[in-house]
C-alpha cells in the first residue's frame, strides 16, 4: 500500500503529497491510549518513491530518529532490515507516540526560518497535543530548537514536559547522548507508570 495522495495547500505538490502520507502514517501507529509522547522537529524533505519519515515501514535510510528512539525504549533493540514495522508495532503497544512540531520539512531551512516556523506553529500543536494527551502524561522534545519554542508553551498551558533541558537530535555524533537522556526520562516516567517498563527494560531491571 502506499501512503500518497495530493492536498490543497501553499506548498508544492510533492510537499502536499508527502504531508498526506506522513498523516496516514502515523495515524496507522497511533495507539488507543497515549502514555508518552515524543514531540521531534519535522519530517525531512523527501524526494524518494517512498516518504522520509519515523513511521514509514518501508523507508529505512538515514532513519537515525527511528533508531535512536527504539534503542532508548527497548534496550535490547537491535536494527535488522525488514523489521520496522515489528518494532513500531511493539513501540504502539506500550503507549507510545511520536509527532512532529510541524509536517512541512524545514531540514532544508536556515536555523533563522526554522525557529519562525516552528514559533509559528506551536498554537496548533498544542491544540493537537490536547487531543491526544492529559495534562499528566509525560512529554519528551527532541532536538534544541523544539525544546526552545515548546517547552514553556507547554508548561504554561500546564503540560508534563518531563525534562529540563533539550535532548540532541539523534545524529552527527550525538546518537549516544540522546539514547541516554532519552532513557533518563523514560526511567522518570516509569516511576510515576510502572506499565510504561516494557518486557526489554524488565530484563535490564540493573539499569533501571
Amino acid at each position: 500500500m502506499r501512503y500518497c495522495a495530493k492536498v490543497r495547500g501553499t506548498y508544492p505538490p510533492y510537499i502536499g503529497c508527502q504531508i498526506m502520507s506522513i498523516s496516514l502514517l502515523r495515524n496507522h501507529y497511533k495507539p488507543k491510549t497515549v502514555k508518552v509522547l515524543f514531540v521531534a522537529e519535522s519530517p525531512p524533505e523527501s524526494i524518494d518513491k517512498e516518504v522520509r519519515f519515523f513511521y514509514n515501514p518501508r523507508q529505512e535510510r538515514w532513519d537515525h530518529m527511528y533508531r535512536s528512539v527504539m534503542e532508548a525504549v527497548f534496550p535490547d533493540y537491535e536494527y535488522h532490515r525488514g523489521e520496522k514495522d515489528i518494532w513500531l508495532n511493539k513501540f504502539k503497544e506500550y503507549g507510545y507516540f511520536l509527532v512532529d512540531a510541524t509536517d512541512r520539512p524545514v531540514n532544508h531551512l536556515l536555523p533563522r526560518d526554522r525557529r519562525i516556523e516552528l514559533n509559528a506553529a506551536v498554537k496548533g500543536k498544542i491544540s493537537e497535543i490536547k487531543t491526544l494527551v492529559s495534562k499528566s502524561k509525560p512529554i519528551i522534545l527532541v532536538k534544541k530548537n523544539v525544546f526552545l519554542a515548546f517547552n514553556r508553551p507547554l508548561r504554561d498551558a500546564g503540560y508534563n514536559v518531563i525534562h529540563e533541558t533539550f535532548l540532541p537530535f539523534p545524529s552527527h555524533g550525538h546518537q549516544a547522548r540522546f539514547i541516554e537522556e532519552c532513557g533518563n526520562c523514560l526511567r522518570k516516567a516509569i516511576t510515576f507508570n510502572p506499565a510504561l517498563r516494557t518486557s526489554e527494560m524488565a530484563k535490564q531491571d540493573a539499569i533501571f
